[in-house]
């Protein structure tokens, strides 16, 4: 597995709504990092790993929203030191070519999230 990431997430801060798609309970309405395939929500209410999710959320620095379909890939309980709290992380598994390239322009330049914790060492070969 390699150690770094192949797509950059970007530090943003916007509005969006996250429900589980066969409950259609709304799980957050905040996003904190986001890339053209997938985000980090701040979670108001428990989700499981493989949970399917629709989410619309709204484009950096606009007024556009955008649609998608995702799944959770990550939980973030928020007990270790620097996590921002109960978290997940979403990919996404439905969103349109148009959407993610728009989303791709919009994302430039904003800075990538400053990392929580120190990065881990690489056991020597």
């Amino acid at each position: 597995m390699s150690s770094t990431r192949r797509i950059l997430r970007r530090a943003v801060r916007t509005s969006c709504q996250a429900v589980q798609a066969d409950q259609f309970r709304l799980l957050g309405e905040r996003v904190l990092d986001l890339s053209p395939y997938g985000m980090m929500i701040a979670a108001d209410d428990g989700a499981e790993i493989g949970d399917e999710v629709l989410v619309s959320f709204q484009a950096p620095g606009g007024d556009a929203w955008f649609d998608a379909e995702a799944k959770v890939a990550r939980v973030i309980e928020g007990w270790r030191p620097g996590d921002p709290g109960y978290c997940l992380g979403l990919r996404f598994t439905n969103i349109a070519l148009e959407t993610r390239m728009a989303l791709k322009e919009k994302l430039r330049g904003w800075p990538p999230p400053v990392p929580a914790r120190a990065l881990r060492a690489l056991a020597p070969v």
